[in-house]
Parts: structure tokens; sequence; C-alpha cells
């Protein structure tokens, strides 16, 4: 635990010097699911709302905000928490309802708690300059995307025609969408029962067959919704819950008899949607994070799934042999995660341009392995939550050319955002209301 982790115990810091606090960590290199929990937990309950809004939000729109600063000051501000303490004041002072001179010496007064009073004149300057001309900033901020220059460019190059479409999409929170545990309910059932709590939803498409989920549009607590902790519905998003819809037409012809293995799968939201729909032979859960494979215990055991056929493993999927081979593999890829930028903000802080390579090399190791393992005649579903095409589009055609054995399956998506690939489909956020980046493509194995 570092020392800032420790200090958010502090009930003397106010609640913007503890999302100070969170935001140094993520510029350091922690993820943002390792801190929230924390901050909420030290935050009291009526402050909740406030400092989820301000951290995230702020994250969310980081490298636009930033443009204030740098447009201000000659050089580049090297203290962490004192940039962290411009972006919140800003943040404030554009888009939330605070009060501007709580907006301004409050997050002051927050830098001095944390012993950064010698950040205290720069932020309140750049802060009252930006009050004065309110209209000038927002108008500044609001212009085109909020991205890190790297993947701006990247995401042009690939995605030219939806380019702007896409940068200000990213800067809108992503809706929630539950997937409705079929051993208990069905969409249109649980739907009703919404409607008798009088939560407001939406029915929507997955654009695949006639799949459906339902997306929450209304303000409501994950775990006050009907059935919840008795397994009736999970929360996943709607692009993700396509991967049990797509092998379905593989699954449920022989499903008793097939041997599935589903590779990187915690926190387990696709192991548990195979579980839900298909009785398998048998199902491989795989993760190298022994930490996070705890997650997948805890949602089978919440969604009251039968555990009599699965195998929950940590191991290396660049390295790991099973004794046997499979007849179908999920392989939910590890990637740079730019498909899910609206629900995990700090990614866009977290990555670099150097680590798009790495983890194409990593995707390939993990390919080139569970391939091996896989009959002939055997299908292999290869999911990313990336919108770069170097993981997506571009690793299935390096590995098909390599591999003579490899032969797309076609399958059709119908969404608007839902775009369709030499190989595959590439889901993009472009959709407020809709699913987030995904990429799926289907293969299998000829003799």
């Amino acid at each position: 635990m570092t020392n800032n982790i420790k200090k958010l115990q502090d009930h003397q810091l106010s609640s913007r010097a503890k999302v100070i606090l969170v935001i140094e960590e993520i510029l350091n290199g922690k993820s943002l699911s390792e801190l929230l929990d924390p901050l909420l937990e030290s935050t009291e309950v009526s402050s909740r709302g406030f400092v989820h809004e301000l951290l995230l939000s702020t994250l969310r729109q980081w490298w636009a905000l930033s443009r204030i600063s740098e447009s201000l000051i000659e050089n580049p501000v090297t203290d962490q928490g004192v940039q962290a303490a411009i972006n919140i004041g800003l943040y404030q002072l554009i888009y939330m309802n605070t009060p501007e001179y709580a907006a301004i010496n409050d997050t002051v007064e927050a830098l001095k708690q944390l012993g950064k009073g010698h950040g205290a004149g720069l932020v309140n300057a750049i802060l009252r300059k930006t009050q004065k001309s309110k209209a000038k900033f927002t108008k500044k901020v609001n212009k085109n995307h909020s991205l890190p220059n790297w993947l701006a460019k990247q995401l042009k190059q690939d995605w030219g025609e939806y380019y702007n479409e896409l940068g200000r999409a990213l800067r809108f929170a992503a809706p929630i969408f539950l997937r409705v545990n079929t051993k208990f309910s069905d969409v249109a059932s649980y739907s009703q029962i919404l409607d008798e709590h009088h939560i407001q939803h939406s029915v929507v498409s997955l654009g695949y067959d006639q799949a459906e989920a339902i997306r929450l549009d209304g303000g409501v607590k994950i775990s006050e919704l009907p059935y919840f902790d008795a397994g009736w519905v999970s929360i996943q998003d709607a692009h993700a819950q396509l991967a049990g819809f797509l092998l379905a037409p593989t699954l449920q012809a022989q499903s008793d008899n097939l041997s599935v293995l589903d590779m990187c799968c915690a926190p387990g939201g696709k192991t548990t949607h195979l579980l839900e729909m298909f009785h398998m032979k048998h199902l491989t859960a795989v993760d190298s994070e022994s930490a996070r494979l705890k997650r997948v215990h805890e949602n089978i055991s919440r969604l009251k799934l039968d555990t009599q056929n699965i195998s929950v493993i940590p191991a290396d999927g660049t390295s790991w042999r099973s004794d046997h081979s499979f007849d179908v593999i999920l392989l939910d890829a590890p990637c740079t995660a730019t498909g899910v930028l609206r629900r995990h903000p700090d990614i866009g802080l977290l990555r670099q341009a150097q680590d798009v390579e790495t983890t194409v090399q990593l995707q390939r190791a993990i390919l080139d392995n569970l391939w091996s393992q896989l009959k002939v005649g055997g299908v292999l579903l290869y999911v990313t939550c990336s919108i770069l095409k170097t993981e997506n589009e571009m690793q299935i055609s390096d590995f098909m050319a390599a591999h003579n054995d490899a032969q797309a399956m076609p399958f059709d998506l119908g969404l608007p955002h839902q775009i369709k690939q030499h190989i595959g489909y590439q889901c993009l956020p472009l959709d407020t209301k809709g699913g987030d980046g995904f990429y799926y493509a289907l293969l299998t194995k000829t003799a």
C-alpha cells in the first residue's frame, strides 16, 4: 500500500484532496479499478457522488483540460499532484455546477492540505484566468477529442471516416447493460420486473440474430436491482455479450460432447455467459492473474451456476498446455483496452504508444500456443476490447497468413456501428447509448 492510499484514511483531508491523491497514483501507473473502492470507502456517503464524478470525468476529459494549462504557461508542470489539482479545478469550472469560488478556493486548499503549497499560486492563477474567460476556454476544451496524441493519431489512421465521431463519443460515460441469466429468466420477463420496480431501462438489440440485452437508463444501485443477489442478472457491456451468441451455432448443436477453453477468462463475464447458455462436456477457464480468478469464482457462485464440469486454472496463456485438445476456444485476448475508454478513463493516461507493439507480440504468442491445441474442425473465437487495427484485423490477417489451416468463418452483425472488416467485425463506440469497442473474428481449423 502506497503512502497516498494510506493518506485516504485521513479524515482531515477534503474530498478534492483525496481525488488528487488518486490521480497521482494513476499517473504513476496504478489502475483505477484498484483505487476507486478505497477512495469511495474513505469518503462520506453524502460526498461520494461528487467524488465519483469529479474523478472519472476529470480523467475522461484529461487531455482536453490539459490544453488550457499548456496554453497559459511556458513550461510543463512537473509535479503530478499540481497538474491533478489544475485539472480537477478546471473540470469543476467548466463542466459542473460547483460554485466558482468553491471550485477555485477549495481546490487550492486541497493542494495545501497535501503539503504542495508550492503549487498553490500556479493553480489559483490558471483557474482564475479560466474563470474570467470561461466561454473561450470551454470552447477550447470541447473542440475535437480528449485523447493522448499518439492514440488520436492512430485512430485517425485506422478510422478516418469515423474519427471525429469517435473522438466525441469517447468523451462520454458508457451506459450500463444487463445480461439476463437464462437459467432464471429472459430479457422480456426481466424487463417487466424492472417496470414493476419503476426502474428506467430499454431493451436493445445486440446486432446478432435476435439477441437482446437491457440498458439501464436511470440511476439505480446495482445491488438494488431485483434478484441481483440471487443471480438473475449480470453487468456486462452489450458488445461483450456477443461472444456467447457468436459461439451458439457451434455449442448449441452438440455442447454435451464438446470440450471448451476460455483463455484470459477473468473476471468471468464471458465464462459465466457460456455456463448460462450451454451444458458443455467440460469448460476450462484460464487466466494469468491469480487474484482476478477470485472474481470468476465469485461470479459463478452468485449466478448459481453448475461447477461440476468446469476447471479454473491460473496459468500463462503463452505457455500453458492442456493434456487434451479442444473443440472450441474463446480467446479474450489481452489488448490496450482502447475500446473501453469510456468505462475505464484511466486507460488514456496509462497506455503509451510503445505498449501497442508489446501487446501485439503477446497476442500472437497466445494465439500460436492455443492454435496447436485446437482440434481439426474446431472453432476459435478471437475477441479484444480494442479499437486499434493492429491488435485486431491486422493481427488475425497476419496469423492466417502464417497458418494455412486457419479459415475465417462468416457471420453478420447488423448495427450501424458494427463495421464489417476483411476478417471479422469491429464494433466501435460511436453510439453514446451503445456498447463499447470490441473486435470479433471467428476461425476454424481445417485439415
